[in-house]
């Protein structure tokens, strides 16, 4: 698994995907960044929203927040219950 295996999307899709994860979307912040928080994490996650992330932003944001990419892709490709 490496970072050719992280999909190439848009800022809100990752941030959809951080959010079945237990993230919370705090703000939208100046410069168009989406700021992600979780309960008893130390560290806010900061995703762009652009059409398209780049996959190295996108890696670094994962590993802070300690989740296993192949973790991330399955909440990524994992459909929204109704």
């Amino acid at each position: 698994m490496g970072q050719r295996d992280l999909p190439l999307a848009s800022g809100e899709q990752h941030v959809k995907a951080l959010e079945r994860a237990g993230w919370v979307l705090a703000r939208k912040a100046k410069g168009a960044h989406f700021i992600l928080t979780k309960e008893g994490h130390p560290h806010a996650l900061s995703i762009p929203d652009h059409s398209e992330v780049k996959r190295t932003l996108l890696q670094k944001q994962i590993q802070r927040a300690g989740i296993p990419e192949q973790e991330y892709l399955a909440l990524f490709h994992k459909k929204k219950r109704r």
